[in-house]
């Protein structure tokens, strides 16, 4: 079965936004204004719905040790792809348990399952399927983890594609820190200098280079919509915090050097957000880490510098 989620534009609306594509003039497949989503349910579907049912097929030891930590990775993701998930829980289960595991937690309801696609291509491109904490899994780790947060899973019927995207692309970027075992640290939309009211990154990790320990306050650019008034409002909300602290304050990060990233899928993207914006005019650190040289050179050389009217692209070692 499967639930259309409407969060996908009509194909015969004009783009509002530049539509920027890669050095090979390629559409990324998360800035496509044609991307949709589907909750795909199983045949065998015998969700539970209330937290007595939930806390007693735990108890009872119908899930063991590796489905609840499983669980937990993927609460801690909110939205990861099967590829992802195999390689967070590489360490301690192969990538064919992960989706043995995966497969059996959807007939309860304790994850779900999505089938991306671009409208008029669905036979072209297909992805990794992401996945989402459903009704089960959330009751669970929040009875067990009452203090942390994990995305209700009733809210994906209005975050929808745009919701889904976002986090599994920040999701691949925060998997590859930790494979490379230099993300000591993560957290999702973090405080910034104590105060609720200031724009939030969407994720921020402590990150370890040879030098020491540095801050990355991580943002995503959604190619299909107003990331240019985005961007500005944070960035002239965060240089109003640089100027009063001297710094940029993360709640329950230690004061290390800050660095503000914006991940973009590719530099032309990138080049128009500093050719608007002036990034180098900003008093604090501000790289760009684009996501078509990841997939192409790894990690290490997808970051640029602000230089003028240039990025100048840069090779970090960690």
């Amino acid at each position: 079965m499967e639930a259309l989620i409407q969060d996908q534009p009509n194909p015969g609306v004009t783009q509002e936004y530049p539509l920027l594509t890669t050095k090979k003039g390629e559409v990324p497949l998360w800035d496509h204004p044609f991307l949709k989503g589907t909750k795909v349910l199983p045949k065998k579907y015998y969700p539970y719905t209330n937290l007595e049912s939930v806390v007693e097929h735990f108890t009872r030891g119908r899930l063991d040790e590796k489905d609840f930590t499983l669980l937990k990775v993927l609460g801690d993701a909110i939205c990861a792809n099967e590829n992802q998930l195999r390689r967070y829980l590489l360490p301690i289960m192969s990538s064919s348990q992960t989706s043995l595991r995966l497969d059996r937690l959807r007939r309860n309801g304790f994850v779900e399952r999505w089938k991306i696609r671009i409208h008029g291509e669905e036979d072209a491109v297909k992805p990794p399927a992401p996945f989402t904490l459903g009704m089960a899994g959330f009751k669970l780790l929040k009875h067990y983890y009452n203090s942390d947060f994990f995305m209700d899973a009733n809210r994906w019927d209005s975050l929808g594609v745009g919701g889904i995207k976002r986090y599994v692309s920040m999701n691949e970027l925060r998997c590859l820190m930790a494979e490379m075992n230099i993300l000591k640290k993560w957290k999702w939309n973090p405080i910034i200098a104590t105060n609720h009211q200031n724009n939030r990154p969407l994720g921020a990790g402590i990150i370890e280079f040879p030098q020491g320990q540095m801050n990355f306050l991580i943002d995503r650019v959604q190619g299909t919509q107003n990331y240019i008034g985005y961007f500005k409002e944070r960035l002239f909300n965060w240089k109003n915090i640089y100027e009063h602290y001297g710094r940029i304050p993360v709640s329950e990060f230690p004061d290390n050097t800050s660095y503000i990233i914006i991940f973009a899928s590719t530099l032309s993207i990138a080049n128009h957000i500093h050719q608007e914006l002036m990034l180098d005019t900003f008093p604090f650190n501000i790289w760009v880490c684009v996501e078509e040289d990841v997939l192409e050179s790894g990690f290490n050389t997808s970051f640029y510098i602000p230089n003028k009217q240039d990025l100048k692209r840069i090779r970090l070692d960690f």
